[in-house]
């Protein structure tokens, strides 16, 4: 089968025939995609073709300020044949192309094929641990998501030593390897 796939950002998202199709074509517990016919629909979302066919969507929620939330779809029918990796190289370099530093998916637990998509990813750059229902990935500049170089000032005797970072605050993974 001949694979001419095509990108397009949807000026004016909504939830359609093609969607709520490709949608029902994933296994039961994979998505949580619930929208009437014709809905607005939040977020940046794109379309994948092959010709006149829609073959998988994606969906860039770029609400997280430097990073970016992704999601991506492809016709059940389809998988196998490179519309999920054609969707994911499109979703990361538009992220990388708003500056975006780190994207991130989450594979829900319900996911039947849970593990299979989890190695999808990983295979991908996705970095995560087994348990992890939400990988990311650095696609920004080179450098744009890593600490500053440690000072070499001795560190005031109140402070804390790494690994006893607080909780709550961002840390960066890549900064952090053990």
């Amino acid at each position: 089968m001949s694979v001419q796939l095509t990108w397009a950002r949807e000026d004016n998202p909504v939830w359609d025939a093609d969607k709520a199709r490709i949608a029902a074509s994933a296994p039961d517990g994979a998505l949580a995609l619930d929208f009437a016919d014709g809905a607005d629909l939040p977020g940046d979302w794109f379309v994948a073709k092959d010709g006149d066919d829609v073959v998988g969507f994606g969906f860039l929620d770029t609400t997280w300020g430097g990073d970016a939330e992704i999601t991506l779809v492809v016709d059940s029918a389809r998988q196998g044949a490179g519309v999920g990796a054609f969707v994911m190289d499109h979703l990361e370099q538009e992220a990388r192309s708003r500056g975006i530093n780190y994207v991130h998916n989450s594979v829900r637990d319900t996911h039947p094929d849970r593990d299979a998509v989890h190695d999808w990813l990983a295979v991908r750059g996705y970095k995560g641990n087994e348990s992890d229902a939400t990988l990311r990935k650095h696609v920004g500049k080179p450098g744009s998501g890593r600490l500053p170089e440690p000072s070499t000032t001795a560190a005031p005797s109140d402070s804390r030593s790494q690994g006893e970072e607080e909780s709550g605050d961002y840390v960066d993974v890549e900064a952090h390897r053990f």
